[in-house]
Order: structure tokens, then sequence, then C-alpha cells
């Protein structure tokens, strides 16, 4: 590969990591943000909640445009929108304020997804697996980094300075994202019908790799909305240690996934994205019946691993097939990828706090279960 080309493959792999570590930072301390500046608990959620109400409709917007006018423009202004979000994240006086902090944020992290991923697409080549997965790989780390960090800095430091570090971070991407070359993907615009006929082509791939999608994330829903709840004074003595077993569980699936995410993606392909959907299918479920079948914290983090190489499975294979498409419906199927993210976790999340209340085997084995709604992936392209 020559010199260009490596330094863009690395410019891509930290805007990957920069441009998910600030929405990775947030979740684990937004609502607690929230009331430090006065939020009722009810309100707090609300806020924490209002990022994904606004950041549905903005990511269909945000896929088009992205197909519209570029993926390197959408890059650039969604970086730098993130960038100046998170900074009067610092700077907010009021919760109403962090709540309009919250819908800017949605509206230019909305952008950089789906351009980040179209271009990853992009700059491929013949090994689509393998360069999807090293270039998403940074986006797992980010996530483990990101919620792992935001407790113990916010605590050590306060939310002023690292809300700032982090803009600077993201900053840094955004102008990184300036240097990257022009692409003949960018001119790939042919209207709104152009969309359409694009999906329309390529609508198996597309609707497996949506349903792969919302299979993964209805499944994290669960178990961020009902794991922590359910085995709090059952597995743990209390709410902080349960709390802290799942977020722990969490950040080393995305740590598993970053390393798998490489792997997959050089068995997907020598033999297909097909197996990787049927073992990562196999790992989500045995990640979860494990801790079913025996109840511990050790057997609970242990099905975190496991699940981390479904996860990564899940994740790619559902990246290559949305994204095989012509591209000028590229932006506007990963856009939609990045829908379903949010409302997997939106159905998720409720569901699993209502299993909680019957105890924390109901959570797990559900959890289990709903991976398993992808062998319909593999029947359906199959016929």
């Amino acid at each position: 590969m020559a010199k260009s080309g490596r330094l863009e493959l690395l410019i891509m792999a930290f805007i990957g990591f920069a441009g998910i570590l600030d929405t990775s930072f947030m979740i684990p301390i937004i609502a607690l943000y929230s009331e430090s500046l006065g939020a009722s608990k009810a309100e707090a959620g609300f806020i924490a909640g209002f990022y994904s109400m606004v950041a549905i409709p903005a990511s269909i917007a945000a896929g088009i445009l992205v197909d519209r006018l570029g993926r390197k423009k959408m890059l650039v202004v969604g970086l730098l929108w993130d960038s100046l979000s998170v900074l009067l994240y610092s700077m907010v006086a009021s919760s109403f304020q962090l709540l309009i902090v919250r819908g800017l944020h949605a509206i230019g992290g909305s952008l950089v997804y789906p351009a980040f991923i179209a271009r990853t697409r992009e700059i491929s080549g013949e090994r689509v697996g393998y360069s999807v997965g090293r270039l998403l790989a940074p986006v797992a780390l980010a996530i483990t980094l990101g919620t792992a960090s935001a407790g113990f800095l916010t605590y050590m430091l306060g939310y002023r300075i690292p809300f700032i570090a982090l803009s600077l971070i993201i900053l840094l991407a955004g102008i990184l994202a300036l240097t990257l070359p022009e692409r003949p993907e960018e001119r790939s615009w042919r209207g709104l019908k152009g969309v359409v006929e694009g999906i329309r082509e390529a609508s198996p791939s597309v609707i497996s790799g949506l349903w792969l999608i919302i299979v993964l994330y209805v499944t994290l829903g669960i178990i961020v909305g009902g794991l922590a709840t359910s085995i709090s004074g059952v597995v743990v003595p209390g709410e902080r240690e349960a709390r802290l077993l799942t977020g722990t569980g969490v950040s080393l699936s995305s740590l598993v996934a970053a390393v798998f995410l490489v792997l997959n993606g050089l068995v997907s392909d020598k033999r297909g994205v097909k197996l990787v959907i049927l073992y990562s299918i196999a790992a989500s479920t045995l990640g979860f019946i494990l801790p079913a079948a025996v109840l511990s914290p050790q057997t609970i983090l242990l099905g975190f691993i496991v699940f981390g190489i479904g996860l990564a499975g899940f994740l790619l294979s559902s990246t290559i097939l949305v994204t095989n498409v012509s591209a000028k419906a590229r932006g506007t199927t990963v856009g939609l990828q990045q829908v379903l993210n949010i409302v997997g976790i939106a159905v998720g999340a409720p569901a699993g706090g209502l299993l909680a209340a019957m105890g924390p085997h109901h959570v797990l084995i559900v959890a289990a279960l709903i991976p398993l709604l992808a062998i319909s992936v593999l029947v359906y392209s199959g016929s």
C-alpha cells in the first residue's frame, strides 16, 4: 500500500475513534450531570433520552445528505459540529440549556457515522471484510474507553475539563478530515430517485443488514435495561455493585469486539459473511445462556466476553450488507442502520426493565434467544 493510502487509513481510524468517543463518554454520566444542574430524576432521564429522539430523524436526513453532498464534506461538518456541541456541554448553566445542547449534539453526531461508514466501504478494495473490520475496531475501542473512563474522569476532574478535552480530540479529527482526498463516489448523487433505485437493486442485502443490527441492539437494550436491576441484591449486594458489574461486562464485550472485528473480517473475506453470521449467533446465545445456567459475577463477565465475539460479527456483517449498494444510496442505507441502532435500544431497554422484575434468569434467557432471530437472514439470503 502506498504511503498516502496508509496515511488515509490512519486518519480514518482516528476519525472513527473520535466520532464515537463523545457519545460513549456521555452515556454513563449524562443523567448525573443533568441532576447536578438541577434536573429531577425524571427530567434527567428525559435529557439523557433526548439525544435519541433527535437522532432518529436526524440520521435519516444525514444519510441522504451524505449521498447528496459527499462523505468528506459531511465528515468535516459533523465532526466540527460535534466538537462545538461537546464544548457547549462545559458551558451550560441549567438543565434546560443542557437539553438544547443534547439536541444539537445529536444532529452533529448523526452526520458522522453514515459518512464514516460509507467512505470506509469505498476505500476497502477487494478485501471488504478485513478493511471494514479494521476501521470498525477503533470504534469499538472508543466505546470501551469512553464508557469505562467517564465515571472516573468526571469524579477526579469534574465535568468541565473532560468535556473540553473531548472537544479538542474531535476538533483534531475534523481538521484531519479536511486532508482526506476526494473520491469519485463523492459525485454519485442521482437524486432521491437514485437513492430509491439503489436500495431497491440491493434490497435483499440491505434488509438482511438492517435486520441483523436491530436484533443486535434489541439484545443489548435488554441487557442494558434489565441486567443491573435484576442482579442487584441477588448476585451482588446492591445497585452500585450491579451497575459496576454490568458496565464492566459491556466494556469487556466492546474490547473483545475490537479484536474480533478484524478476525471476523478475515473470515468473511475467505469463507463468506454467512459463516460469520452463523457463529456470531452461536456466540451471542452462548454468552447469555452460560450465566443463566450458572449465575455468578464470574459467569456474567465470562458471558460478556463470549458475547463480544458475536457483537463483532453482527456489527461487521450488518455493515457489509447495508453498504453492499451502489454509491448513490450508500449514505442513506447507513443512516437507516444508525436509526435501527437507536430503535433497537429503545425497544430492548424497556423490555429488559420488565423482565428484571421477574429475575435475572428471565433477562439472560430472553437476551440469549433474541440473536436466534438472525437465523432468518441465513434462510432469506439462501432463498
